[in-house]
This record gives structure tokens, sequence and C-alpha cells, in this order.
């Protein structure tokens, strides 16, 4: 029997899985760490939470198991992106990681709008200029802690880092690589033209790789700390929104799938680079196929921050609260009928489609009667619109979306799958495989070992629909009207939030 391991180092926690070669999960494990928000708009990471969370959820995975390196037929790692992690030559992070939802490179950003200009960074990377992208980050770094930029002899990618630690090779793959903004689409590598003018040294960046390429094996010092054997390949991995897609079926051109955990991702196949200015092109880790996806900043993490601030009262069931608060949150929203309030789900600013860093969350429509089971109804009925607004962005560039799978923790929830389905008028459909990115990696180390020959077919026949959520076509024609107040509101207050942001 042979074995492959997933491992996807998410935005809350890192995830690791063990499958047998008739891809049968046979152990996971995850361990969480802390986001560090030292000002408003900067969201830092501690590298080294990445590293002994993927370390302790490795070690529970191989706990019960006795393999030797040769039973393993490789390690893929995906993570969350784009992400700025300097570190030194001998491999220390020289400052916490700015990770994806880090604002704070706004001033960066109007430097390139001035020097560089939009149309020219869009025809070189594909992509617009915005704070959510590492190469406005990475300008920050050099102008704000020079000191650090000196020091440092790499800028990595979070799944970089632990597969550095994994293999001692820094290295980077080319999805993490299109999501830069320093990555040239036509070359497929480092931009040197925007090196040149921006004065970076592109030897601080690391070799660029396909997802499916061998780029070390498992080090003695790896082994000590993972409970994995020595020599086990890893592979240069993927964006955590990829691994998602593979595993439930976007492969091919028009095939779709929503990721929701903290923030949401729509992930749209497609066989050409898409072109869409306000919506993300990456690389596919499917050779030869990209991706159009609609990153949104906040969806989840709203449902988290209720979940925190506001919870339950003395008056509900705390036992059932206590274990499960995400099912019990789900009832109370079932239980609350008809909302009659709106919410904006800005509370990390917006990337997709709005790329504001100024707007925030909003209760729109409290009254005395409101309750808190009619507060999480509009926080999922909000979340659901801005993945809709997604969408339509999409289909305004020349897109089609058929339908869509769901993935990660948000698709555990019937409530909130039922209400995107009847906003977005398409059936949403749930899958059986469903490890956020552990299975889709998986999947990349079986094509790299030549366990199978073709990943698009063994996807197709390994996925299994566990449920369809059809739309409702009477909430449908209320959320279409709710939907267009939902879009109207934001477009009133954008320059309030702005002015709102300087006090």
């Amino acid at each position: 029997m042979r074995y492959l391991i997933g491992i996807d180092i998410g935005t809350t926690n890192a995830k690791a899985t063990l499958f047998d070669q008739h891809f049968r999960a046979i152990a996971t494990s995850g361990q969480e760490y802390p986001t560090h928000f030292p000002q408003s708009g900067w969201a830092e990471q501690d590298p080294q939470d990445w590293w002994q969370a993927t370390a302790a959820a490795l070690r529970d995975i191989m706990a019960a198991q006795t393999l030797a390196s040769r039973q393993i037929l490789g390690i893929c790692v995906s993570s969350q992106a784009p992400a700025v992690l300097p570190i030194a030559a001998d491999g220390q992070p020289l400052r916490r990681a700015l990770i994806w939802m880090d604002r704070r490179s706004e001033p960066q950003c109007e430097q390139l709008h001035a020097t560089i200009g939009q149309d020219r960074i869009h025809h070189i990377t594909g992509n617009r200029i915005d704070p959510y992208f590492m190469l406005p980050k990475l300008m920050w770094v050099m102008q704000n802690e020079p000191v650090t930029h000196a020091n440092a002899w790499k800028y990595l990618q979070v799944n970089g880092y632990v597969n550095y630690c994994l293999t001692g090779q820094a290295t980077c793959d080319h999805v993490h690589a299109s999501l830069t903004g320093l990555y040239d689409i036509a070359e497929r590598g480092w931009s040197a033209e925007l090196a040149k003018e921006l004065s970076i040294d592109l030897t601080k960046m690391p070799d660029i790789h396909p997802s499916t390429d061998y780029i070390g094996v498992v080090s003695p010092a790896a082994a000590l700390a993972t409970g994995l054997p020595e020599g086990v390949p890893v592979l240069a991995g993927t964006v955590d929104a990829a691994a998602s897609a593979l595993e439930c079926g976007v492969v091919k051109k028009g095939e779709a799938a929503e990721m929701t955990g903290t923030s949401s991702c729509f992930m749209l196949g497609c066989d050409t680079w898409p072109d869409s200015l306000n919506l993300v092109s990456i690389h596919h880790a499917v050779p030869g196929q990209d991706l159009l996806i609609g990153p949104i900043s906040s969806t989840g993490a709203c449902l988290k921050w209720y979940r925190d601030q506001i919870g339950c009262s003395e008056f509900d069931d705390l036992a059932a609260y206590r274990k499960n608060p995400y099912r019990y949150l789900d009832d109370l929203a079932q239980s609350a009928g008809d909302s009659k309030v709106l919410f904006l789900p800005y509370m990390a600013g917006e990337r997709a489609p709005l790329w504001d860093s100024y707007v925030r969350g909003a209760f729109i429509g409290l009254s005395h009667s409101t309750s808190r089971g009619q507060m999480v109804r509009a926080i999922l009925e909000g979340s659901a619109f801005a993945l809709k607004h997604v969408v339509d962005e999409a289909e305004k560039s020349g897109q089609q979306v058929q339908s869509l799978y769901a993935v990660g923790g948000g698709s555990s929830s019937p409530v909130w799958l039922q209400m995107k389905a009847s906003i977005l008028g398409r059936p949403v459909q749930t899958v059986k495989h469903n490890s956020s990115g552990a299975f889709g990696n998986a999947l990349l180390v079986a094509y790299a070992s030549g366990l199978i020959n073709d990943l698009a077919h063994t996807v197709v026949d390994s996925i299994q629909v566990a449920k369809t959520y059809e739309p409702d076509p009477v909430l449908a024609g209320s959320y279409s009207a709710r939907y267009k107040v939902f879009r109207n509101f934001y477009e009133h207050m954008k320059d309030d939030f702005a002015h709102w942001a300087q006090f």
C-alpha cells in the first residue's frame, strides 16, 4: 500500500490528512494559531506558529502508523495567499508575515498608480494594483523596515515557509507566484521589468516551480519534529483555492466552486488566462489550466465575530451552544424567519470586486424588535449577497457559471447553502470529499508520482455529490429585490466610509 499526505495552511489553522493510494482518508488532524492585528488594517501571523501547528498535526496523523519513506509517495502543501515573509540566510524569519488581509500598503499602491499605472501592471501581471497582492506589501517592508529588507535572503509565501521547514529548500510554485503582483504572465516568471523600475532585487525571490514538481525531501530535523520518516518527497504545492477547486472538480472551463471559511473564494475554471480587472486571475495547479477567482475578505469571520462578541444569552440552551456554537447559530437563523435587516459583510475591508480598504461592516435596519437570530440570518444573507456580486462580475467578463460546488467550513450549514442557491439562482452542491484542500493536494501527489496519469479524469471519477440545494423560487424573488438594495447601500455610503477611516 502506498500513501499520500495533503497539508493545508489556512488563515486559522493547519490541517494534515494521510490518504491511502485509493484516496481514502486514514487519519486527519488540525491545529489552530492566532492572527495578530497591531493596528487597524494590519494583519500578521508568526510563521513559527504555522510550522509548529503543521508539525503537531503531522505527529497526530503519523502516531498510529509505521511507514517507511518509500511507502509515502509525497507531501503537498497548500496555503492561504498571498503573504510577505522575509527569512534570513539561516532560514530564520526576520519578522511576522504580512498575510493576505493586511491592508497597510495603500500608500505603496498609490505610488504604483503614479509611477507605473494600473494598465501596465494589469498587462504584465494580469491583475490590478491592491494591498491584497504581495508587491505593495514587499514595497512597504522595503520602505519602512530597510534593515529587515537588507537582511532578507528570500521572501517566501506561507506554504513556501512550511516547505522550507520540511526540506531546507526555498521555493515558490507558479500558482502562488501568479498571485504576487510581481509575476510576468507572458514570461511565466518574476518580472524583470517591474523589478528594475522598483529597485527590487530578484535574487531575494525564490525559484518558481510547477505545483507538481518535487522540490526536496523531508530532512532529518523535520522528521524529528513531525514523526515523518526521512526522505519523503515534497512537492512545490499550491494556493488553497486551487487545491479546493481541484478536489471538488473545477478542472475545466466553466466549472465553478465557492470555498467558505474565515473568508470566501469563488473559483471558476478557465482554459486561457481570464481577463477581469475586478476579479483575480491565477494559474491552476492543474497543468495547462487557469482560474478566475473572487476572493471575499470576511464571511465566516463575521459569524465568528458574532459568536465571540455576542454569542447567546442566559435564556438560551447553553449546553447546546457550547457543544456546537455554529450549529446553534444556524438553527437560530433558521427559526428567525425574515430578518428585516441587511448586513454589509465588509468587516476587514473588501477585496473582490470592490477593492476597498476603507469600507467596514454594518447592520442596516436594526430596531427594538430585532432579535439575535435575525442578526445571524442577516450575516449569512449579506455574505451570500457578496458572493452573488462576485458571480455577477465573472459573468460580466464573459464567463458562464451554470452551477457550483460548495466546500470549506461554510458548506456544513444547510441554512447558508439554501440561501446561496436562492440568491444565486443556481443549484449549489456539496461533495463528500470536503477536506479544505487536503484531498486536492493528495491528487497532485498522485499525479506527480505517476499513480494517476490524468488529473481531470480522476477528479471527475472521484467526485461524489453529497447534496444539492435548488433555488427556492419564492425566496429568489425576495432576495433579488434585497440584493439591489444591498448593492445600493454600499454605493451610497462608500465615500462616507473613506471619510470615516480618517477618524
